[in-house]
């Protein structure tokens, strides 16, 4: 086996260009990620804001794996020197050996040109993807997970949600903001400056007027009057009708191991019931062993993992 990485030829784009849109829209909708409308208009969105100019495109690495002259697959690599990091967005390759010695190779010249740091993104179903990263030093560090459809109501005890004020919000708001600055760069994503500018970007988009946004739902959690945690909420349109995303689930630290989160998350579910929805996801970080094992108890499926591994 002689397996190399050239440069994608231009006339090759289009019939690439198709088919890597084609299996991005899948996967997000087999996964149960997306609906597939909106699965094909991300996919889509992906590949158009990244290679503009096809081949060309700046930061991309389009190429083909070949086994001595013969075309066996092709790499989508993206290499951004700011932050310094490397993004695979696709490896496809004709069987499991081509496409490990394939990966090595990306690995090379992600590191050649500069790349601290290797990511992934591969979906639940893909078991290529999965075995080709296996035993190569990958970590997880974001899963997206979901419930889908939603249970039928489940219990959660003396635990009451209760719209935020906004004099609770404004401190809601600096505490999300700083511990998510942290995560980011306990995740190696950020130094701890351009974590807190990303942090803030993030949530002035995602809550542009407050309390106010439309589609967010902010609730103080209480047990018998005593405020034990938060949760907030995004009640986001879909084309099967809405589905809620949990933005944020926090138990003050002296309130923790009383089981107030799987209680919390509970709530949610009716709350998702009240605006029609039948299913919620949510984002985690692949170091935080306890959220994970929560979200899985209480019946989530990992439906998209982003890897990482130092180069």
């Amino acid at each position: 086996m002689d397996v190399r990485l050239v440069d994608m030829p231009t006339e090759r784009f289009g019939a690439w260009r198709a088919a890597t849109v084609a299996r991005l829209a899948a996967l997000r909708a087999d996964s149960g990620l997306r609906p597939p409308a909106e699965a094909a208009e991300q996919a889509e969105g992906i590949v158009a804001a990244r290679l503009p100019d096809g081949v060309r495109s700046a930061d991309q690495h389009l190429l083909e794996i070949r086994d001595g002259d013969r075309v066996t697959g092709s790499v989508w690599l993206e290499v951004r020197s700011t932050p310094s990091h490397a993004m695979l967005y696709a490896l496809e390759a004709d069987d499991a050996e081509i496409g490990s010695a394939a990966l090595a190779l990306v690995e090379e010249r992600a590191r050649a040109h500069g790349a601290r740091t290797l990511r992934i993104d591969l979906f639940a179903q893909d078991r290529a993807g999965w075995a080709m990263t296996e035993r190569r030093g990958y970590r997880a560090t974001d899963i997206q997970m979901v419930l889908a459809p939603l249970p039928a109501p489940r219990a959660h005890g003396p635990l009451r949600l209760t719209p935020m004020t906004p004099a609770q919000y404004a401190a809601f708001e600096e505490r999300v903001v700083a511990e998510f600055a942290d995560d980011l760069v306990a995740e190696g994503l950020h130094t701890p400056a351009s974590a807190r500018a990303e942090s803030e970007r993030q949530q002035a988009e995602a809550m542009p007027d407050g309390l106010a946004t439309e589609g967010a739902l902010v609730f103080r959690a209480t047990v018998d009057g005593v405020a034990v945690g938060a949760l907030w909420l995004e009640v986001r349109q879909r084309s099967t009708g809405p589905h809620v995303f949990v933005m944020e689930l926090h138990v003050e630290p002296e309130h923790r191991r009383r089981g107030h989160g799987a209680a919390m998350m509970r709530a949610a579910e009716d709350v998702a019931r009240g605006v029609g929805a039948d299913s919620i996801g949510l984002h985690v970080f692949g170091s935080n062993a306890a959220a994970r094992a929560l979200y899985l108890g209480l019946g989530y499926r990992e439906v998209e993992t982003l890897l990482a591994a130092e180069l």
